[in-house]
């Protein structure tokens, strides 16, 4: 089943409701788990001098000093949602930031890099807030609000129409007794990877069909925080991370999943016995 990430949630919403851009930053979050493979190949159209930019960088991450670890942790869950090779855990925040950039001198990524760097510009210009100078902010957040606002999707249906279904699931396991997670792990440890793999793939799949291909990637990290906040831990149990993301998953992607599928990957969370069984 793999394992989850390391990482208390690094942008909670109680730092989000403070931050003077925090609805935009969850716009953001939006924009990134309905990203397009068109959206990607226009995005890598609008780079063309990149030295403004750097400067641009410079200045907003130095300002940034005070929030570099939140910043990176976001960074470290990034690289696994796009599939990019992954920082090093123990490096310095600030060297972890530079990593995407470095990036772009890959031949066999590159391209495909080329296509979010400006997300992770548009972050940094977001997360700086009054830090930033508007000119710089501006700059890097332009190619991002240029393709992908507005968009079709809110916070409130950054997963399609089910999202709040998926997301309440989320939720209501963070006031779950300790004895139903507990449960839940259990039942996910019983589950072999030969069975898991496959049905969480599903998923993937399902929302490759649907054009969005990190909505997935970006539920399970949904449900990292989640489970971090539920056990009051981080890194926690990655039993507990799949069965809270197995069951949003269904939830999300209702009639998307194949049936048998969708049953095992709801089956560790209902374990806990807080939902009613399937009909």
């Amino acid at each position: 089943m793999g394992r989850a990430q390391p990482g208390r949630d690094d942008l909670g919403s109680a730092y989000l409701q403070a931050h003077p851009r925090g609805m935009e930053w969850l716009q953001l979050e939006a924009t990134v788990a309905s990203l397009t493979f068109e959206q990607l190949a226009r995005l890598a159209e609008t780079r063309v001098d990149d030295r403004p930019l750097r400067h641009a960088r410079r200045r907003v991450v130095a300002s940034l000093e005070f929030a570099h670890g939140r910043i990176a942790s976001r960074w470290v869950r990034w690289a696994d949602t796009f599939g990019l090779p992954h920082p090093p855990l123990t490096a310095e925040p600030a060297d972890i930031l530079d990593h995407p950039y470095g990036l772009i001198e890959d031949d066999e990524i590159g391209i495909y890099v080329a296509g979010l760097l400006p997300v992770y510009d548009a972050a940094l210009a977001i997360l700086a807030g009054d830090h930033a100078k508007p000119a710089d902010y501006e700059l890097l957040s332009a190619s991002w609000r240029r393709v992908c606002l507005p968009s079709r999707f809110t916070p409130t249906t950054l997963y399609g129409p089910h999202t709040q279904d998926a997301l309440t699931a989320l939720s209501a396991a963070c006031g779950f007794p300790r004895s139903c997670l507990t449960r839940m792990v259990r039942a996910c440890r019983a589950i072999s990877t030969a069975d898991w793999d496959p049905a969480a793939d599903t998923v993937h799949q399902a929302a490759l069909r649907l054009g969005y291909p990190y909505r997935g990637k970006c539920l399970y990290w949904e449900a990292v925080a989640r489970a971090e906040t539920a056990m009051d831990e981080s890194p926690t149990r990655p039993e507990l991370v799949h069965a809270l993301w197995g069951y949003a998953a269904v939830q999300a992607f209702a009639g998307q999943l194949p049936a048998e599928a969708a049953t095992l990957l709801a089956s560790p969370y209902r374990a806990g016995g807080r939902t009613p069984p399937p009909a």
